[in-house]
């Protein structure tokens, strides 16, 4: 669950300095945020409160993760895919 807003904002901003950078600390804390939460699932037993935490964080790792990659395809594609309405970016 930590790592979840972390991944959500580095979804959100896309730096122009360090794009490669900014790209590989989101996956990266957008996929240790899911599998951490895949495995909190795992080991939770019957805790409520422990399972409705790591979907939250799986939610929110996962946004993030759909944010980041709409990015990429953005950048990549020279801005031929159409822009996300949150980034600070969008109107070049």
């Amino acid at each position: 669950m930590l790592l979840a807003p972390l991944a959500f904002y580095l979804g959100i901003i896309v730096p122009a300095q360090s794009t490669v950078r900014h790209v590989l600390l989101g996956a990266v804390f957008g996929l240790v945020c899911v599998l951490s939460g895949m495995r909190a699932l795992r080991i939770a037993g019957r805790r409520r409160a422990v399972r409705v935490w790591a979907w939250v964080g799986i939610v929110i790792g996962t946004v993030g993760l759909v944010m980041l990659v709409w990015q990429v395809l953005v950048i990549v594609t020279g801005g031929a895919f159409p822009p996300p309405f949150w980034s600070p970016y969008a109107h070049r």
